[in-house]
């Protein structure tokens, strides 16, 4: 069956095709994987398309280095190159990891607690007191079943949380000048010297 001349599909081909037939292989890459990015795909949501072998050594290997880097990241290998410090740094990472490796952008606040076995990591001792931290913060919306990693959530993640303050937990002791912990005693009986 003939196509007309005003069809779509049609108009686009010649449309690429006259953008992309004057540039070499990886500028022809480039513009590509950048239409991609703009329309919001990836090169393996259409790699159901069939493309041509490639024929040359260097791009033999330019396939081969971008098969690798299309890996999925473990869950280890994100804490090591982002380095989370306190625990509502690590749930905050296990909302992205979730999102952006698992493809689930959803979550009950119970969702994110297993990761830490998933990360060999023991268990937080007040996951609660965690996961509010990290709402907080501004990083986790929380609302029920429909919590999300929030835009401040996802950068703080990329930077390798870069820039945040390092609070102390609830029930940390005051250090003295001399760099040793005051007990509750030792500070009691300073006030009383004050007065």
């Amino acid at each position: 069956m003939p196509m007309k001349d005003g069809n779509p599909e049609i108009k686009a081909h010649q449309a690429v095709y006259g953008a992309l037939k004057d540039l070499d292989s990886e500028t022809t890459r480039r513009v590509l994987s950048s239409v991609l990015a703009l329309l919001g795909m990836t090169e393996s949501s259409i790699s159901s398309a069939a493309t041509p072998a490639a024929t040359t050594a260097h791009e033999v290997r330019s396939a081969s280095s971008a098969s690798i880097s299309s890996r999925p990241v473990s869950l280890i290998e994100l804490m090591q190159d982002k380095g989370p410090k306190t625990n509502a740094e690590r749930i905050t990472l296990f909302a992205y990891y979730r999102e952006k490796t698992e493809g689930f952008q959803r979550f009950e606040r119970r969702d994110l607690e297993p990761y830490f076995a998933k990360a060999k990591l023991p268990p937080a001792s007040n996951y609660g007191r965690d996961f509010v931290e990290a709402v907080k913060r501004g990083w986790i919306h929380e609302d029920g079943a429909d919590s999300y990693l929030t835009s401040k959530g996802v950068e703080a993640v990329e930077s390798g949380f870069a820039g945040e303050p390092k609070r102390r937990h609830a029930g940390t002791s005051a250090k003295s000048k001399g760099g040793k912990a005051r007990s509750s005693k030792a500070r009691k009986s300073s006030r009383k010297r004050s007065r």
